[in-house]
C-alpha cells in the first residue's frame, strides 16, 4: 500500500520517503524476520541471565509489573520489558514492596522523566524509603545493643560463692535399713553444722550404703546398658517447638496445683528425674521449709543436678539418692507429696510392673500425687520401635488405659486430669526417638491422692 502510495508524491519527497520505509523495515526485520520488538529473549533465558525462577517471572507478569510481548504465545522479553525487569531487582533491593514497585513503574510508563511533577513524586517515594530505612537502623541498633548486653551478661563468669550442700542434717531420720526398717549405724563421717558430705552407712543385717560429695548412693546400681546419664541435659535441648509447647501446657497445670498446696513441713518426693526433672525446671514454685528427695538411677545426673542447684541457690534442703529401684533406704509412708512428670513411663521402661504398685508403701495415707503420663492414640509402630529398644519395657507402657487401670488397682485416686495434645512429631529428640511421625502422643497432666495406708513392704 505505501509502494502504491509513493507513485503520487513529488520526486524528493518520494525518495525520502523511500529512505525511510527501507529503514523501517530493515528496523522491523532484523535478523531472521523477528518480531518488531527487537531479538528479544524467551523467559528460559531471562531467568537464567538474571538468577530468578520462572515462576518469578510468572508472578510479574501475572502481577502486572512486567508486561513483555507475545510471539507465537510466547512471552518474548524485549529491551524495555529487561529494563523493567532490572528496575524491579534494583528497587527489590533498595526494600520496596511489590506494590510500591508496581506504583513506580507506573509512574515511569505514564510520566516524562523530564516533567517537574514525575520527579518531585518519585523524589518523595524515594525519601520516604530513605526515612524507613533510617528508622530500621536505629530499631536494629537498639537491638544490636540488648543483645551484646546479653552476650555479656552471659559470657561473664559467676564468681559469687555458692554454699556446697549434702545430705541434710534434717532428713537423717528419714533413712533407714528397706530391709529390716532399722536406722543404720553412720561412720567416716564428713559434715558441717547442717550437711553430711561423706559417709558409710551400715545396717546389722548387712545392708550398706554410702554418703559420696552429699549423694546417699545404694547398692541398687543400674548396671544395663539401654540408657545413659543425660548429663548435658540432652534431652531438653533437642526438644522441637511443638512438644516443648505440650510440656508448657502440662507444667501450667501442674505449677497452679502446686500454687495452691502448703508444702511447708512437707516431704516431697520426685524420682526417675534423668530424662525430665520437674522440681529442677521449676524451683522458684517450691517452698523453702518443705524438704526434698530427689532419685535417679544415675550419680552421675544427680551430681549434675546438684551443682546446678547449689549454683542457682534458691536454699531447698534435698536429699539426693542414687538408686536404680524404688526398694529405698526411706522410712515407709514418709512422702507426703510425689511428683510424677514421666516417671510412671520411664518405670515401664526398665520395669513391667506399675510404678505406684512399688511406691505406694512410701506414700503417706492420703499422700498427694501430681504428675503427667504420656500416652499414645493408636501408637503401634511406636510401641513396637519402643520395645525394639528397650527389651525390658513393658507393653503397657504409654497406655492410658492401662496407667487409669493400674492406678485405681493401687489405690491412687485421680482428683483432676486434662488432656494435652497431640504432637504427631517429636522431631530427632532423644527421649522420643522411638516416637513415629503421624501417631498421636498426648500428655494427661494430673492430680491425684493416695487412698490405702501405706503398706510396710
Amino acid at each position: 500500500m505505501l509502494y502504491v502510495n509513493l507513485l503520487f508524491l513529488p520526486n524528493q519527497q518520494k525518495v525520502l520517503s523511500i529512505l525511510k520505509l527501507f529503514a523501517k523495515l530493515r528496523k522491523d526485520s532484523g535478523k531472521g524476520g523477528k518480531p518488531t520488538h527487537g531479538e528479544g529473549m524467551k523467559i528460559g533465558q531471562v531467568a537464567q541471565r538474571y538468577s530468578i525462577s520462572r515462576d518469578n517471572l510468572y508472578y510479574y507478569i501475572n502481577y502486572g509489573l512486567l508486561v513483555p510481548p507475545r510471539m507465537d504465545k510466547q512471552y518474548v522479553f524485549d529491551d524495555e520489558t529487561l529494563n523493567d525487569l532490572e528496575r524491579i531487582l534494583e528497587l527489590k533491593e533498595l526494600g520496596f514492596t511489590l506494590a510500591e514497585i508496581h506504583h513506580i513503574l507506573s509512574l515511569f510508563r505514564i510520566s516524562d522523566m523530564e516533567k517537574t511533577g514525575f520527579r518531585e513524586e518519585l523524589r518523595v517515594i524515594y525519601a520516604k524509603r530513605r526515612r524507613g530505612c533510617q528508622e530500621e537502623i536505629a530499631h536494629l541498633e537498639r537491638i544490636s545493643g540488648v543483645l551484646s548486653q546479653k552476650i555479656e551478661a552471659l559470657s561473664t563468669v559467676d564468681t559469687s560463692e555458692y554454699r556446697r550442700t549434702g545430705l541434710p542434717l534434717s532428713m537423717l531420720g528419714l533413712i533407714q535399713c528397706p530391709h529390716c526398717k532399722k536406722p543404720m549405724a553412720i561412720s567416716n563421717v564428713t559434715m558441717d553444722t547442717e550437711y553430711i558430705f561423706e559417709a558409710d552407712m551400715d545396717c546389722q543385717c548387712g545392708y550398706h550404703a554410702d554418703v559420696c560429695d552429699g549423694i546417699l548412693l545404694t547398692p541398687n546400681r543400674y548396671e544395663g546398658n539401654d540408657d545413659t546419664p543425660d548429663v548435658h541435659r540432652l534431652m531438653y535441648k533437642d526438644l522441637p517447638a511443638g512438644m516443648i509447647s505440650l510440656f508448657q501446657s502440662a507444667y501450667n497445670f501442674m505449677k497452679q496445683q502446686i500454687d495452691g498446696v502448703n508444702l511447708s513441713g512437707k516431704i516431697v518426693m520426685e524420682s526417675y528425674i534423668n530424662a525430665w526433672f520437674f522440681l529442677y525446671t521449676h524451683q522458684g514454685i517450691f517452698d523453702s521449709d518443705g524438704r526434698y528427695i530427689i532419685v535417679d538411677k544415675y550419680p552421675e545426673t544427680l551430681a549434675m543436678y546438684k551443682a546446678l542447684m547449689e549454683r542457682e541457690n534458691y536454699r531447698l534442703p534435698i536429699l539426693y539418692i542414687a538408686d536404680s529401684t524404688l526398694d529405698l533406704p526411706l522410712c515407709p509412708s514418709c512422702i507426703d507429696v510425689n511428683i510424677d512428670f514421666f516417671a510412671t513411663n520411664e518405670h515401664n521402661f526398665y520395669r513391667r510392673s506399675f510404678f505406684y504398685e512399688e511406691l505406694t508403701p512410701l506414700l503417706k495415707p492420703g499422700a498427694w500425687i501430681i504428675g503427667t503420663y504420656f500416652y499414645f492414640e493408636n501408637g503401634w509402630r511406636s510401641m513396637q520401635k519402643l520395645l525394639s529398644q528397650y527389651p525390658k519395657c513393658s507393653d503397657n507402657n504409654f497406655s492410658l488405659q492401662y496407667f487409669l487401670k493400674m492406678a485405681n488397682e493401687s489405690g491412687i485416686v485421680i482428683d483432676k486430669k486434662e488432656i494435652c495434645g497431640p504432637s504427631i512429631d517429636s522431631g530427632n529428640n532423644i527421649g522420643f526417638s522411638f516416637h513415629q511421625k503421624g501417631e498421636k502422643l498426648y500428655l494427661l497432666p494430673y492430680t491425684a491422692h493416695c487412698a490405702l495406708p501405706g503398706r510396710m513392704g
